[in-house]
């Protein structure tokens, strides 16, 4: 699909140097009718096609916010949090001074039946491209949005990314890492090829579906604080497949952002790797380098939400560890009330070379984004 969105030049408008951009931000439908009116035919039409949004009105944990996943002062004036693209541009840019943003919609959580699940990424890119590509707020194009595709199908995923991996305003393709079968498998081989020919990343993020907890090697967790404190487990386990069944090898061009997992475990990972790596090499005769090699070429971890140790040279060091300045890259969660919203305090300590790579160098190379945009 070609560009419909005309970015306005405006006489008025000067160039100005990208200093931040934010890897995962949230748009939320005003209402599931909202996201109705772009579902395909004849899924539109049917009686009940509400069903298939059903699941996503309430939580299986209990927050301790009153509205679940809110940030407190993120309510625009009508509909909920990250539903309003003018309130949502005016706090992230104006008041936050994000020059660009990856917009990761959580409305297709695995589903049982994989046609529901396409068509619900379906209407998902449709509503991201004509409420906020195409809003006013966006005319310089800082709104980047997801190519969100079904876990189910690689036909019907493939579809959907053709159709509009042409548009230049689709950042990545978003996937959700709790799918089932590890991403190493050559079952997913046809989305890796696609997303090279295409030259667009793969990204991944959480999203399920009500009372869908998140599932341990040792069952679910009872609590939010379990629940939250887990999100790496999964990470680590789809890392570990792709690099070591040779993903990177067979598909030397593909770029994966592993978003909202946290980042202290890749240090202490790349380590494990490389070390077995010495040891069992002659299993996996695939690998031409150390695993860590690929991980620094290949993959980028989304830095919300950060560690927070008790000393905070701690942080610096487990960032020096883990190679910051190659793989790492902001994001805030906006608009969810556990978002990291100070940059310039995050990574402090950092040689002021390494902070620019994090907050805007490491993403610009990674979505292809210009270095200098419109205001």
């Amino acid at each position: 699909m070609t560009d419909t969105v005309s970015i306005t030049e405006h006489r008025e408008a000067t160039e100005v140097a990208v200093r931040l951009v934010d890897c995962d931000v949230h748009p939320v439908p005003r209402s599931y009718a909202e996201l109705r009116e772009y579902l395909p035919e004849p899924w539109r039409s049917r009686r009940f096609p509400e069903r298939l949004f059903a699941g996503d009105k309430s939580t299986p944990y209990v927050t301790p916010q009153q509205l679940p996943g809110a940030r407190a002062d993120a309510q625009p004036p009508t509909g909920p949090n990250g539903s309003d693209p003018e309130f949502f541009a005016k706090q992230l840019f104006d008041d936050l001074g994000v020059d660009y943003a990856i917009m990761n919609p959580l409305t297709v959580p695995k589903m049982v039946n994989p046609e529901h699940e396409a068509i619900r990424a379906a209407a998902t890119n449709s509503w991201q491209h004509e409420a906020w590509l195409n809003s006013k707020v966006n005319a310089h194009g800082r709104l980047r949005a997801s190519i969100t595709i079904p876990s189910g199908d690689n036909d019907l995923a493939i579809q959907e990314i053709e159709k509009w991996a042409g548009h230049s305003l689709f950042a990545h393709i978003l996937i959700n890492p709790y799918v089932g079968p590890p991403f190493g498998e050559p079952s997913y081989y046809p989305i890796w090829e696609v997303a090279t020919r295409h030259d667009l990343p793969i990204g991944l993020h959480f999203s399920r579906s009500t009372g869908l907890a998140l599932l341990t090697p040792v069952g679910f967790a009872s609590y939010l604080v379990e629940h939250h404190s887990m999100y790496a487990i999964p990470y680590l386990n789809q890392l570990v497949s792709m690099v070591m069944e040779g993903v990177f090898e067979k598909f030397p061009t593909l770029r994966v952002v592993f978003i909202e997992g946290g980042s202290g475990w890749v240090g202490p990972l790349m380590w494990r790797l490389d070390r077995f790596w010495k040891e069992f090499r002659s299993e996996l005769p695939w690998l031409k380098r150390a695993p860590s090699e690929y991980i620094k070429e290949n993959v980028r971890i989304s830095s919300q939400p950060i560690e927070e140790p008790p000393q905070h040279e701690d942080l610096v060091r487990m960032l020096k560890h883990m190679h910051a300045e190659r793989i790492l890259m902001f994001a805030t969660d906006y608009p969810h009330w556990d978002g990291d919203y100070s940059p310039d305090q995050l990574f402090r300590g950092l040689p002021t070379a390494v902070q620019q790579k994090i907050l805007c160098e490491n993403a610009l190379d990674f979505y292809r984004l210009p270095s200098t945009r419109r205001t």
